[in-house]
């Protein structure tokens, strides 16, 4: 591994983001945060790994008593259908891989920033879990340190939009189960299908959908996959919706689960006297949040506040550590979670630039 005293910006962030694909980390990081830690070293950080689940760390990175506070994370989303998923690879102007956007590529602009400018104090924290649970913001081992009053920036693929704030969201999931039979049997009953097609109905229904924020798109259900059904000939026995619903600040979250809630023990209670089972809710939630609209950080990156329309370490950072963050960074969301997952290369050398400024503005 070269070091950034002998490569260009472009030619670092390729080089950084190419090793952190590498690495398979949708379901432990240990080996990915130990590989950062050594590089982070080498540009004069005192690096700690704190484990939150097994083989599952933190990587928490200091230099120096100042600086601001950059964070990302090293999970990533599953490869799912996404070809060759851990080998990047440069095609023209974007980089192709699963993380090079979502967030491995800002993690590398975030690391190639710090090298460059050795002589900048900085406090960074990389986590895991972000993709699923959120256990590394929610447990980070934050140090004390001016930003606290002054904000971070937590790194994640906003077009350079500086967000303060951040949509939250319901996650449902229902299985909707009747006895088979034949397509046209006269005592034919209810069908878990008809069932699950008329919960989304209700649920899209929400009155927290139809709350509006100037810095957020309208929030809606995002229905993540719905099956049910075994044969065209056969009455089907099961099937089963996971969705999300998403939140924006201004939206008390406990109101929005008590209104899908609410509506989901109707539907139980109407689809039962039809011979078909409903079972499920709510099973996850992120409160919205919404920053002071005053911090120094965003100042400092120089642009307009705007919105990030999903959950981030941002939550729980403010929610639970009493941090302020900003998103920001290179890329859209477009092609994340994808099969097809891209960024522009201009883009990460662009973001890590602006962090260098950033770095730059504390001295």
């Amino acid at each position: 591994m070269h070091t950034s005293d002998n490569v260009s910006a472009v030619e670092r962030v390729i080089e950084l983001t190419t090793a952190l694909v590498a690495f398979p980390t949708h379901e432990r990081e240990a080996d990915a945060q130990a590989f950062l830690a050594s590089i982070l070293e080498a540009a004069g950080f005192d690096c700690r790994l704190q484990e939150v689940a097994p083989g599952r760390p933190n990587l928490i990175a200091r230099r120096g008593s100042s600086g601001p506070f950059l964070c990302s994370h090293i999970d990533v989303h599953p490869p799912h259908a996404h070809p060759d998923p851990w080998t990047a690879r440069v095609d023209g102007d974007v980089l192709i891989g699963r993380g090079v956007l979502d967030a491995k590529g800002q993690v590398a602009a975030i690391v190639a920033a710090c090298e460059a400018e050795r002589d900048a104090d900085a406090c960074v924290l990389i986590t895991c879990d972000e993709e699923f649970a959120g256990l590394g913001s929610l447990h980070a081992d934050v140090p004390d340190g001016p930003w606290f009053d002054d904000g971070g920036i937590v790194c994640e693929p906003t077009g350079f939009r500086v967000c303060t704030a951040q949509m939250g969201n319901v996650d449902v999931h229902l299985e909707a189960d009747a006895p088979p039979h034949h397509a046209y049997s006269i005592e034919a009953g209810g069908s878990p299908v008809h069932a699950i097609l008329a919960a989304i109905e209700s649920l899209d229904s929400c009155a927290f959908l139809k709350s509006r924020h100037p810095l957020l798109p309208q929030p809606r259900l995002n229905i993540g996959r719905i099956r049910g059904g075994e044969h065209a000939w056969r009455a089907p026995a099961h099937a089963e919706l996971h969705a999300t619903m998403g939140v924006v600040p201004g939206t008390s979250i406990e109101d929005a689960i008590a209104d899908v809630t609410k509506r989901v023990g109707e539907m139980t209670g109407r689809w039962a006297s039809r011979g078909v089972t409903i079972a499920g809710g709510v099973t996850d939630s992120s409160e919205p949040v919404e920053m002071p609209d005053d911090l120094p950080i965003a100042k400092r990156l120089g642009a307009d506040p705007s919105g990030m329309p999903s959950w981030t370490d941002a939550a729980y950072l403010y929610l639970k550590h009493d941090l302020p963050c900003v998103v920001f960074g290179a890329g859209e969301l477009t092609t994340a979670h994808s099969d097809f997952e891209t960024v522009d290369v201009a883009d990460l050398v662009q973001l890590s630039e602006t962090l260098r400024g950033v770095l730059r503005s504390y001295g």
